[in-house]
């Protein structure tokens, strides 16, 4: 089976670039988890070949209606390794919306701070990018580097927002190898 870089490119390098600029601007998230890798994609049948081809590295799966679009969550089998023992088990897919064009290719990443979330807000005030409103669930700080990639920093993991908000992760059953 094709390793799933083939798909979303070179997780690697991309998170390896946020944590050093996280370093740069004095942001050590050492220890914490990572709770998601974001995929953009430009088109809508471009989103769905994708979502399919993802599912095959993956145990659970939704999809569901969220800012009037599809937006899919996998949640892979064999978590993805990443510079300095981090690791990532969940890809985070929204479909295009017309308003919004945006290119192909990973774009965040997601860091779970808990309840930490508001400290961490006030300390890194003048350096964060600003706060995203979406939901009484999902409130992430962010920061958008000059290259338009963005960590998100949130109070509650992916798979709780998607639990909290009512959605069913179904389990599938997958052959794949990372």
């Amino acid at each position: 089976m094709v390793s799933i870089k083939h798909f979303i490119g070179d997780y690697e390098f991309f998170f390896s670039d946020l944590l050093h600029r996280l370093k740069a601007i004095n942001i050590d998230i050492t220890d914490l988890p990572i709770t998601h890798l974001l995929y953009r994609v430009t088109t809508q049948p471009e989103y769905e070949t994708l979502r399919d081809h993802l599912k095959d590295y993956c145990s659970e799966f939704v999809e569901t209606q969220f800012n009037g679009r599809a937006v899919s969550i996998l949640i892979l089998e064999k978590p993805l390794m990443l510079e300095n023992g981090f690791t990532v088990s969940m890809i985070e897919l929204p479909a295009p919306r017309p308003v919004h064009m945006y290119p192909s290719g990973l774009e965040s990443i997601g860091v779970f701070l808990g309840k930490s979330l508001p400290e961490f807000k006030q300390q890194y005030n003048s350096v964060l990018t600003g706060v995203k409103e979406h939901g009484k669930y999902c409130q992430p700080a962010f920061v958008t580097f000059d290259n338009d990639k963005t960590v998100k920093f949130y109070d509650h993991t992916l798979r709780d927002i998607v639990l909290l908000q009512g959605w069913t992760i179904d389990k599938i059953n997958s052959l794949a190898k990372i």
